[in-house]
This record gives C-alpha cells, sequence and structure tokens, in this order.
C-alpha cells in the first residue's frame, strides 16, 4: 500500500513545488533568532489555551474553579489576575465543553463544541475595576437532510464587525463556512489540505486545524499536516490568497480515511496566531508517532515559524524552553507562553529588534 503512497505523495510534492515556485511561499532570506525566557508565575493547571485581548491576557482551562482568567501584563515580568469568569456545567454563566477560538478588539469567543453554540465575551472596564461582560450567546443551525450524515460546524472565529468563520471540513469548495454576525450561515467556501476525498468523520478527525483572524483576513493551519491556506473577505466573498505545505509529509487515503506514515509524517501543529504583519505557527517537527502528552519533549515545541501575509517564511525563532500555547504581542515587543518545565507555568520572551 505504501508504495502507491510514495508515488501519489511525489506527485503532490512536485504539483506543490510548482505551485510554490510561480506563487508565494518559502522563497528568499529566512532569519534566525534565539529567545531566552523569563519567569512570569505558575499555572495551576495541565493545560490551558490563550489570546491576547486589547492589552490583556486571557487563558480559558477547564481545569479552573472559573474557567477564564484575565491577566495584566505590567512591567518587567509582572503578569496578575484581576478578573476571572465561568465555570464548568449547565446553569447561568457556565459552559460544558468551552474551547477559546479567538479574540477581536475587546471580544473573545468561547465555541460550545457540544451545543454549536458561540458566546461573545468582553473585558469592560468600571469604577471597581476590570470585569468580563458576556454580551449573547448565538447558536448556529443545522439542518442536514434525511439520511445525511453531516458534522456541525467547530472553531466559529470572528473575521470582522459582521462576519464569522468557521471549519467545516466537508470537502473541497466547503471546508469553511462564512456566518454573518448573527451565525446563520452566508456561503461554504475554501479547499480541503488534500485532493482525495474522505468521509465526514475523517475529513473532522484527520483535517482538524485551527483558524486564525485578522481584520478581514483568515488562516487555516490543519493539526497533523504541515499545512496553510490564507483567505479573505473581497466584494462579497471569500478570496483564497495562497495555500502550500510548508514541510515534508507523507499520507495515504484507503477506503475513505486519512492515513499517516508513521515513519515520515511530521507534526503536530501546537498553535496558530496572527496579526497585522505576520503568522506565527507553534510547530512541533517531529514523526507524528512520537506525540506523548505526558512528555514535553514530545509533546511542546521549542520552535516557531513566521510567515508573513504573502505566505513567505520570515524568520524561525527557536526558543530556550517549550512551549504549546502562546501570545504575540509586537507593538510592547514580547511573546507569552505557557511551558510545562518543568511544571505549568508562563514565561516571557523579549521579541527581536526588527520582527
Amino acid at each position: 500500500m505504501w508504495k502507491k503512497v510514495y508515488i501519489k505523495v511525489w506527485i503532490v510534492a512536485f504539483i506543490l513545488v510548482a505551485c510554490e515556485h510561480n506563487g508565494n511561499p518559502n522563497y528568499g532570506e529566512v532569519k534566525e533568532y534565539s529567545l531566552k525566557h523569563s519567569f512570569c508565575g505558575e499555572l495551576m493547571m495541565t493545560s490551558g489555551r490563550m489570546q491576547l485581548v486589547d492589552s490583556f491576557l486571557v487563558i480559558v482551562s477547564h481545569e479552573q474553579d472559573k474557567i477564564c482568567s484575565i491577566y495584566e501584563i505590567g512591567d518587567g515580568d509582572k503578569v496578575k489576575v484581576i478578573a476571572d469568569y465561568g465555570a464548568i456545567g449547565v446553569g447561568p454563566k457556565e459552559f460544558v465543553r468551552p474551547l477559546l477560538t479567538g479574540a477581536y478588539r475587546n471580544e473573545f469567543t468561547l465555541n460550545e463544541i457540544n451545543t454549536r453554540e458561540l458566546a461573545l465575551l468582553s473585558i469592560e472596564k468600571s469604577q471597581k475595576g476590570i470585569f468580563v461582560k458576556e454580551k449573547s450567546r448565538l447558536k448556529a443551525p443545522y439542518k442536514p437532510a434525511k439520511g445525511e450524515l453531516v458534522l456541525s460546524d467547530i472553531c466559529f472565529t470572528r473575521l470582522d464587525d459582521e462576519h464569522f468563520v468557521s471549519i467545516t471540513s466537508s470537502g473541497n469548495g466547503c471546508f469553511f463556512t462564512l456566518s454573518d454576525r448573527f451565525l446563520q450561515p452566508i456561503l461554504r467556501f475554501g479547499d480541503s489540505p488534500i485532493m482525495e476525498d474522505l468521509s465526514p468523520i475523517a475529513s473532522r478527525n484527520r483535517l482538524g486545524g485551527s483558524l486564525a483572524t485578522f481584520e478581514g483576513t483568515m488562516v487555516y493551519a490543519a493539526s497533523k499536516l504541515p499545512y496553510m491556506a490564507s483567505y479573505s473577505w473581497e466584494k462579497g466573498t471569500m478570496k483564497k490568497n495562497w495555500s502550500f505545505f510548508y514541510d515534508e509529509t507523507n499520507y495515504a487515503v484507503s477506503n475513505g480515511d486519512l492515513l499517516f506514515d508513521r515513519e515520515k509524517a511530521i507534526g503536530p501543529l501546537l498553535d496558530l496566531k496572527v496579526d497585522s504583519e505576520y503568522i506565527y505557527v507553534c510547530y512541533l517537527d517531529q514523526l507524528l508517532g512520537e506525540y506523548d502528552f505526558y512528555d514535553t519533549k514530545k509533546s511542546c515545541s521549542d520552535k516557531i515559524l513566521i510567515f508573513d501575509h504573502q505566505g513567505k517564511k520570515h524568520a524561525v525563532i527557536h526558543l530556550d524552553c517549550r512551549i504549546n500555547e502562546m501570545v504575540v504581542d509586537r507593538e510592547r515587543g514580547f511573546l507569552l507562553a505557557i511551558t510545562q518545565e518543568p511544571d505549568m507555568s508562563l514565561v516571557k520572551f523579549q521579541l527581536p529588534e526588527g520582527l
């Protein structure tokens, strides 16, 4: 079976190289930097997701009494919790499976995976201090045809003032969904990372990934394939800017499922962030089969790849500790990250000048 895989992957690689040569990615000088961390504080959790919201850091973890923690980022290495919100449950201000999917100005979003709901929360100021306000909960419609297996969208993320985007995983031409500000679908768009057809469940499980947005531009990165794509809202539609594989990989498709070569497939993606200038990819460049959640050397990365919005690889950052989540603030010149070395902690890196 794998003999066919090598032929198939060779063809895909050939096509990609041709597209890259005629288009955007990965050519030109790539800068390399080595950064050292400073310790900001211990985190009482084993996993968490983070976003920058306005000037504040938001960390969401289901392991805390209050699932959302708002941090004030002070001078030096000072980071302290100034507000919190939400809990695990089914009552008011509670969530069952909340996923922090994005940030937009002073707002962040929690996607309830089981119920197709999206909670819009904002960080507000009052005379008593900083607090979190739940503005609304939107719900995506779900009306599959009789006898049709259609999985609900995931990773709802705000694109701009009027739109949200999400991952549909329904194959070429409808891999993503653009929705209005009430979470009602407007159009399906976008291509699958692979040309072959997969079953809906295989597509969701194998081609899942992350979305990151900035002012009308959306970037998707697959979790188990070193693949990225960029789309922008222009003239009433989602225009594809580019897509490419940023590293080598090997896979095969059999009986509607995507299979990875344990000895050659690389990954996974750990985190994806976007700002006005760059795309930041926290990527574990090891064999997929070696991933081990309980071993930081096999579940966290010490490398961040940086691309510009034309898809060109701009820089590689080498870190002195391994991380699995990050936020980048170029205006204030730092990168904050979650590390597990030796315990779950928040660490800070000063960005190099000129980045």
